[in-house]
């Protein structure tokens, strides 16, 4: 008798913990869906934007961006924000915002924050 109410206190434990852990990584997959969508300006926003030049289109796509920012194209360290003023929106496939931590892994200490733009 006391195998079978241990048997069954074992199955409805583990019922709950595979439970919730399912629950949690559906909650961290659309955390992660949701942040990559503020981080990245996609190929259809860049095709849709009506802006001059990069640079006035991530101000009006992403006003929350940081402006003191190293802006790299492609892999090759270009310059600051104000460098984006020059690139015409039709060379941009993508344009991502990367944080000082995830640009600095990719190019070294002596970058800010990162303003990436993937070319066609």
């Amino acid at each position: 008798m006391r195998i079978a109410v241990l048997a069954l206190g074992l199955a409805i434990a583990a019922g709950a913990c595979a439970s919730s852990g399912t629950a949690a990584g559906d909650q961290t997959v659309s955390a992660r869906t949701t942040a990559r969508r503020t981080n990245v300006i996609s190929a259809e926003e860049i095709r849709d934007s009506r802006a001059p030049n990069m640079l006035d289109m991530v101000r009006q796509l992403r006003p929350g961006w940081p402006t003191q920012v190293t802006v790299v194209v492609n892999n090759d360290i270009m310059g600051g924000f104000d460098f984006l003023r020059q690139q015409p929106i039709s060379t941009a496939a993508e344009i991502r915002y990367l944080s000082r931590s995830e640009a600095q892994s990719k190019w070294g200490m002596r970058v800010l924050e990162t303003i990436q733009v993937i070319t066609r």
